[in-house]
């Protein structure tokens, strides 16, 4: 068998064209979440998980209290920035994105928000992984709890929750580093 003598190609950059195509994929699945997925589910009592969905009714939002919206996507601009504090993290949901890596800023933004008696809807795209990721180590870290249990505390609210396998690894050496055993 013969080796390859290829040089392994560069990614190549998105064209202009495919680039629209995706934003306009990802406005019908906005708009699909708007009309279908349009309620956080309360999480813990100043924190809220949901999709882009419920990111985009103004009315669910206030009448559940909240105040700040964290957003985990990539390219999500804020809705309604006149009503809300916000905070846009800018993450991709692959198993190799580093999801360690934003877990202070996220946390600094929900826990400032709860100091101020504020109430924090934390989303991504769908509300299933990027942002479910980020708060099963939220809700690790504030009730000191093993990974399985604060998997099980997120599923039940928001059964859709299911992080990509990579944040799980990484929710796992990030349960081992709060020395918390499952």
């Amino acid at each position: 068998m013969e080796e390859s003598t290829e040089e392994p190609q560069a990614p190549v950059a998105p064209t202009e064209n495919e680039l629209r195509l995706l934003q306009q994929v990802k406005l019908i699945l906005a708009l699909k979440y708007a009309k279908n997925d349009n309620q956080a589910a309360e999480i813990l009592p100043h924190l809220y998980l949901g999709s882009v969905g419920a990111a985009m009714h103004k009315k669910n939002l206030q009448s559940a209290g909240i105040t700040h919206i964290i957003a985990v996507a990539d390219n999500i601009k804020p809705r309604f920035p006149e009503i809300f504090t916000y905070k846009c993290v800018d993450f991709l949901d692959t198993c190799t994105a580093d999801l360690l890596s934003i877990l202070p800023e996220c946390f600094e933004f929900i826990d400032d928000a709860q100091r101020n008696e504020g109430k924090v809807l934390l989303h991504c795209f769908a509300g299933k992984s990027r942002s479910a990721a980020v708060c099963i180590a939220y809700v690790m870290k504030s009730l000191n709890i093993s990974l399985l249990e604060a998997f099980r505390h997120v599923r039940e609210r928001r059964q859709c929750a299911l992080p990509n396998t990579g944040f799980m690894r990484q929710l796992k050496k990030y349960e081992e580093s709060l020395g918390i055993s499952g």
